[in-house]
């Protein structure tokens, strides 16, 4: 979540872009982890991303994250058999009433320690 702070507004009095992405890369990585909790031994790397701004934000944000064509056994399968593996994860930025704000696409490089 991203408070309505006015540290985060632009000169247009919107939240700026890059806190909206830095929100959105969190909750990426904090999704992922908490995906593979179990997996001690893996490092995450963003390889690429995606970004749609749709709207304006100008209240507290909050972020929705979940798989993106991906099967998290088969992830699970790919980090045991090869020691490593691509996903992608989608999060979503709502504002207060639940307007879509922003969506992206993360995907990550997962390697085994």
């Amino acid at each position: 979540m991203l408070d309505n702070c006015a540290n985060y507004l632009n000169h247009l009095n919107t939240v700026h872009a890059s806190a909206l992405f830095a929100l959105a890369e969190a909750s990426s990585g904090y999704f992922l982890l908490n995906e593979f909790s179990k997996l001690s031994d893996i490092v995450p790397v963003v390889r690429k991303v995606e970004t749609k701004y749709k709207k304006p934000a100008t209240s507290c944000i909050f972020s929705k994250a979940e798989f993106q064509d991906t099967d998290k056994n088969e992830v699970l399968d790919m980090l045991n058999q090869k020691g490593r593996a691509i996903l992608k994860v989608e999060v979503s930025l709502f504002d207060e009433v639940e307007v879509l704000i922003m969506q992206s696409i993360f995907e990550w490089f997962v390697t085994k320690q």
